[in-house]
C-alpha cells in the first residue's frame, strides 16, 4: 500500500498511482571487442535479482521469470541492429521470507558494425507488467583502423576459473568461465574484483621494442592507491588479459580501474577502464584524516586544477546563493577559486570538529549517483532535471514510473515523505530521448503546473 501523503494532488493523478510501477532489481553491463574490419562483438551483461518478484511454486522451488527487451538502433539510419526479446528464468529453492535469493545473471553477444547507436533496454516480471526497469543511453561502435595498439573495453567479473571449466557455459570464452558483475559493486562481504580484457595489434616497428602493462586503481578524489606493472612481449595475435585485485583493504568509495599499454621507447599509452563501487565500512580512509587547520593549501582544493575548480562550482551550483554565484564568476584566478571553494564547503560543514566534510562527502555521493542514473546524449546526469532534485533532496522515498499509459509519454512521480509533511515530483519524457523534464512539483518554490498531464498527452491513432 502507498504511503497516504499530506498532499492534494489531482485526481488524474490520484487515479494513476493506483497503476504505479515498481523497480525491477535489474542491472547491465557492455563490453566491445575485436571482431573483424567492419565490426565488433558486443558482450551485454545481465544481472536480475528476483526479491520482490512474484513466482510460481513448483516442486523444485520457486520459479522467477522475467522479460527483456533489448534495442539498439542506429542513430544515422533509423534501422535496428537488434530488436530482441528473452527471458531470464530459474528455479530458486525454497527459502526463509528473510532470505536473499541468489542472482540472476546472463550474457548475450552480438556482432555490432561500426557507428552510433540509441540503446534501449527494459526488463520486467513476467507475472507483473508493474514491476519494472528501463534503460537509455548512446552506445558508440568504432573500429580500430590503424596499427596501434589497442585494449578492449574491460569486463569486471565476480570470478573467472581456470580450471574444470564448461566449454558449454554461457560465460565461457578463451578457455575460461569469465562470470560478470553487471552491477559493478564490490563489498567487505564480496571484496575481490576480477578483470578481462583483450590487448590487440602488438607489433611494433622496433622488433626489440617491449610494452609495460600498467594495472592503476584510481579513487573518487583521483589518487592512485594501487599502482602494479608487468612487461608484455610482442605478439602477433590478440592477447587475453584477465587478473584478480583484493579490495578489502581500502575503504568505501567508488573507484576507477585502468589498463595501459605503454610503448616502452615511445611513452605513448593506450588505455582502457571502468569504473566500480566498493561498500566497506571496516576501513577508514586515512587521505580524509587531514589536518583541520592546514586551510585551503592542505586541503583537496589546493590540488585543484583551473577545469577542476569550475566543474566543481557546476556540480555545487544548486547549492549557492545568488550573491556566491556572482561572486565565483568574477573570479579570474585559480588561487581565488580555490580559496572560495574551500570557504564555500567550509560554510556548510554541519560537524566543523571532525576531519570530514560530511555534508560535502553525501552531496558528492549524490553527484556520482545522478551521472550514473541520468546522464543522456552528452549531458551530464547533474545538470538534468531529475539530477537537481537528487541532488538538493537526496533520493526519494519511493518512485513510481509510467512508462506505457494509455496516449500518454512516458513519465515518473518521485515522493519525498519527510518534505514539507509530503512532497512529490513529476517528470514527463516530453521528447522521447530519455530526458525527463520537470512537470510539476507540490514543494514550495519548485516549478507548479496543475495540468501536467497535458504535456504528456499524445496524438490518438
Amino acid at each position: 500500500m502507498k504511503r497516504i501523503l499530506s498532499v492534494i494532488v489531482t485526481i488524474f493523478l490520484y487515479s494513476s498511482l493506483l497503476h504505479a510501477q515498481k523497480e525491477l532489481n535489474f542491472e547491465f553491463d557492455y563490453a566491445r571487442f575485436n571482431y573483424d574490419s567492419t565490426s565488433v562483438f558486443l558482450e551485454f551483461y545481465f544481472e536480475l535479482n528476483p526479491k520482490n518478484m512474484e513466482f510460481i511454486k513448483t516442486e523444485k522451488g520457486n520459479l522467477v521469470e522475467a522479460v527483456v527487451h533489448l534495442e539498439l538502433k542506429n542513430s544515422s539510419t533509423n534501422q535496428y541492429v537488434i530488436n530482441k526479446d528473452w527471458k531470464l528464468q530459474q528455479v530458486l529453492p525454497f527459502v526463509e521470507n528473510d532470505s536473499i535469493p541468489k542472482s540472476i545473471i546472463d550474457v548475450m553477444g552480438f556482432v555490432v558494425p561500426e557507428g552510433k547507436y540509441s540503446l534501449v533496454l527494459k526488463a520486467r516480471d513476467a507475472r507483473n507488467q508493474d514491476i519494472v526497469k528501463m534503460f537509455n543511453e548512446n552506445l558508440v561502435v568504432e573500429i580500430n583502423k590503424s596499427s596501434n595498439p589497442r585494449i578492449s573495453d574491460l569486463q569486471l567479473a565476480r570470478n573467472i576459473k581456470l580450471d574444470d571449466t564448461d566449454k558449454n557455459s554461457i560465460f565461457f570464452k578463451n578457455s575460461m568461465e569469465v562470470i560478470p558483475n553487471p552491477t559493478m559493486l564490490y563489498s567487505n562481504q564480496s571484496p575481490v574484483l576480477f578483470y578481462y580484457a583483450e590487448l590487440y595489434n602488438l607489433k611494433l616497428p622496433d622488433p626489440d621494442g617491449e610494452f609495460t602493462l600498467r594495472k592503476n586503481l584510481f579513487n573518487s578524489s583521483g589518487q592512485n592507491v594501487s599502482k602494479l606493472a608487468k612487461a608484455v612481449k610482442q605478439s602477433n595475435t590478440s592477447v587475453v588479459e584477465y587478473g584478480v585485485m583484493n579490495l578489502s583493504k581500502f575503504p568505501s568509495d567508488s573507484y576507477t580501474f585502468e589498463l595501459s599499454l605503454v610503448d616502452n621507447k615511445t611513452n605513448k599509452a593506450y588505455v582502457s577502464s571502468k569504473r566500480f563501487y566498493l561498500y566497506n565500512p571496516n576501513v577508514q580512509d586515512p587521505n580524509k584524516l587531514t589536518n583541520l587547520n592546514a586551510g585551503v593549501v592542505g586541503s583537496e582544493f589546493g590540488l585543484f586544477s583551473l577545469e577542476e575548480c569550475n566543474k566543481m562550482f557546476s556540480q555545487a551550483k544548486y547549492l549557492a546563493t545568488q550573491k556566491e554565484i556572482d561572486q565565483f564568476s568574477r573570479l579570474d584566478s585559480l588561487k581565488a577559486k580555490r580559496e572560495f571553494l574551500y570557504n564555500f564547503w567550509k560554510n556548510r560543514d554541519d560537524i566543523p570538529s571532525t576531519p570530514i566534510n560530511e555534508f560535502k562527502e553525501e552531496y558528492m555521493k549524490r553527484v556520482e549517483l545522478a551521472n550514473r542514473l541520468f546522464s543522456r546524449m552528452n549531458k551530464e546526469g547533474y545538470l538534468t532535471d531529475r539530477g537537481r532534485i537528487l541532488l538538493l533532496y537526496g533520493e526519494p522515498d519511493q518512485k513510481d514510473y509510467y512508462p506505457n499509459e494509455s496516449n500518454m509519454k512516458p513519465y515518473e512521480v518521485w515522493f519525498y515523505s519527510q518534505l514539507e509533511g509530503g512532497a512529490n515530483f513529476i517528470f514527463g519524457d516530453i521528447s522521447g530521448f530519455g530526458n525527463y523534464e520537470l512537470l510539476h512539483s507540490t514543494k514550495r518554490g519548485e516549478l507548479q503546473d496543475e495540468n501536467w498531464q497535458r504535456r504528456l498527452q499524445t496524438a490518438v491513432q
